[in-house]
C-alpha cells in the first residue's frame, strides 16, 4: 500500500513548514526511523520551502492510519514538535497517494504552478532515499512513472512555460533581453532585498548572468546572498548615483518611491534594459523624458503595470493549462494501477503455461487428424508433450519467481508479459532511467 503524508503550504503555515524544514543530513537520521516502523518497507523525504512530505510503502491494507500516525510521531519527536501534527497532516492512500506524488511531481500543487524546481527536488530525494537503501522496487515504480507523468505535462501543456509572479515575469522579459540582443557576459543589477527583489535574485540566479545586489543597508544583502548560497556582488546604495551606468540590465524594487532620477542616466553604446517593480515607481523618469543622446540606442523601460498585465495574461494561460495538465496527471494514475496489477509473476507463470496447453492440443489434434498418431493414443502423447514443457518451463518459472522480489524485475516481466501478448506496450522500457539521469549529470 503507498502512503503519502504531506505537509505544504496548502495546510500549513511558514512557521510549521520552517520547523518540519530536512536537510540531506537530518533526512539520513530520520529515514532509518521512519523505515524502523513495523510494516514500513520503504520511505522517501522530499522537504522544500513550501512542502515537507512522506512518502512511503506499507505491508498492509488496512489500518493504514496507525502507520501514518507513527510516522508522525517520529517526526514530532525528531523536530521536537507536538504530537497535533496529526490533525494537520493530509494522509493518503494508494490511488489517492499515487495521485497526489503525480501532482507534486507535475507541479500542479506548488505555490507556482508550473514551476520546474520541484521535479529536480523530488529526483534528489529520491536519489537520496535509493543510494541509502531506505526505498527500492515499489517506490521506484512510482517515483519512475511520476516522472514521466511529469515530463508529459512538460511536453503536452505550456504549464511550466509561462511565468506567474510580477518578479518572475520581470526575471523573465530580463533573460529574454539578453538572449535577443546577444549579450554575453550581462551584468545585472538589483535593487532592493524585500520580497520582489529576493524573488528575482532567485530566478535570476539560476542563469549564467553577472548579478550585483544593492540595497540601503548593505549587511542585509550580503545575508541573503550568504542564506541563497549565491556568488553575488553587494554594490553600496551610497555609490548607486555612479555606478547604475554600469549594467545592461537594472530590476529596481525598492519602497518608499523614487530613488533613480533621469540626470542619473548617461549614455551607453550598449542597449540596456529597466524593470521597476516598485509601487510607487523607483524610477521617476518615462522613457520619453530622456535625452536624444542617451536614446541613441536602445533603452527598454517596463513598469509595474506592464508587469501585472503580463502576469495576468500568464496565469490565464496557466489556469488552462493546469486543467489540461490533470487530465493527463488522471490518466497517468490509472495506467499505474492497472500497469502494477499487471506485474505479478503468477498471472505470468499462469499465462505462460495456459498457451503450452494450447500448443500441445493443437498439436495433438492436427497429428491424429493426419494421421501421425492414431486417436487411442491421445491421452499419453498428451502427458509426453505435457511433460516436456513442464520441464522446459521449470527453470525459467523457478526464475521469475525468485526474481519477482528484486527492483529490477519489473521491466523484465513486463517485457515478458508482454513477448506472450499480456499487455498491448511496454510502459517501462529501462528501470531508474531519470535516477541515472541525476547520478551521471
Amino acid at each position: 500500500m503507498y502512503i503519502a503524508i504531506s505537509f505544504s503550504h496548502q495546510n500549513a503555515d511558514m512557521a510549521l513548514r520552517e520547523r518540519l524544514y530536512f536537510s540531506n543530513e537530518e533526512s539520513l537520521e530520520i529515514l532509518p526511523k521512519i523505515c524502523s516502523i513495523p510494516q514500513v518497507s520503504e520511505a522517501i523525504i522530499l522537504s522544500t520551502c513550501n512542502r515537507c512530505e512522506i512518502y512511503a510503502y506499507i505491508d498492509i491494507n488496512n489500518d493504514y492510519y496507525i502507520i501514518a500516525k507513527q510516522i508522525l510521531q517520529c517526526l514530532a519527536e525528531h523536530k521536537h514538535i507536538n504530537s497535533e501534527i496529526l490533525n494537520i497532516a493530509n494522509i493518503m492512500v494508494n490511488l489517492d497517494a499515487i495521485h497526489h506524488v503525480f501532482c507534486v511531481a507535475s507541479s500542479l500543487l506548488s505555490v507556482v504552478i508550473g514551476e520546474t524546481q520541484i521535479s529536480g527536488q523530488l529526483k534528489v530525494a529520491y536519489k537520496l532515499s535509493y543510494d541509502n537503501h531506505f526505498c527500492a522496487r515499489f517506490l521506484t515504480r512510482l517515483v519512475h512513472f511520476a516522472f514521466r507523468c511529469a515530463a508529459s505535462v512538460r511536453a503536452n501543456t505550456d504549464i511550466s512555460k509561462n511565468p506567474i509572479s510580477i518578479a518572475s515575469v520581470a526575471s523573465s522579459l530580463a533573460i529574454d533581453f539578453i538572449q535577443r540582443h546577444g549579450l554575453s557576459n550581462a551584468g545585472i543589477l538589483i535593487i532592493g532585498v524585500g520580497e520582489m527583489g529576493t524573488l528575482a535574485l532567485k530566478h535570476l540566479s539560476k542563469h549564467h548572468v553577472k548579478l550585483t545586489l544593492c540595497n540601503r543597508t548593505r549587511h542585509k544583502a550580503k545575508a541573503l546572498i550568504e542564506s541563497l548560497g549565491l556568488e553575488c556582488e553587494v554594490l553600496d546604495f551610497s555609490v548607486l548615483k555612479d555606478r547604475i551606468n554600469d549594467y545592461d540590465i537594472v530590476l529596481s524594487a525598492v519602497a518608499n518611491g523614487v530613488i533613480i532620477e533621469s540626470s542619473m542616466i548617461c549614455a551607453k553604446e550598449q542597449v540596456r534594459m529597466f524593470l521597476d517593480l516598485s509601487m510607487p515607481r523607483n524610477f521617476g523618469f518615462n522613457k520619453e523624458d530622456l535625452s536624444k543622446e542617451i536614446l541613441s540606442t536602445d533603452i527598454e523601460m517596463v513598469g509595474i503595470d506592464d508587469l501585472k498585465i503580463l502576469a495576468k495574461e500568464h496565469i490565464a494561460k496557466r489556469e488552462e493549462s493546469a486543467r489540461s495538465a490533470m487530465g493527463i496527471v488522471g490518466r497517468f494514475t490509472h495506467d499505474f494501477s492497472h500497469w502494477i496489477a499487471s506485474l505479478g509473476v503468477e498471472p505470468l507463470i499462469k499465462t505462460m503455461r495456459l498457451k503450452a496447453k494450447e500448443a500441445s492440443l493443437k498439436e495433438i489434434d492436427r497429428a491424429i487428424k493426419k494421421g501421425f498418431i492414431k486417436e487411442d493414443m491421445r491421452d499419453n502423447v498428451m502427458k509426453l508433450v505435457h511433460s516436456a514443457f513442464n520441464e522446459f518451463l521449470h527453470e525459467p518459472t523457478m526464475r521469475l519467481k525468485d526474481m519477482s522480489e528484486d527492483e529490477n524485475a519489473d521491466s523484465i516481466i513486463e517485457a515478458i508479459s508482454s513477448v506472450f501478448g499480456m499487455q498491448d506496450r511496454i510502459l517501462l522500457n529501462r528501470y531508474k532511467c531519470e535516477y541515472d539521469n541525476v547520478r551521471n549529470g
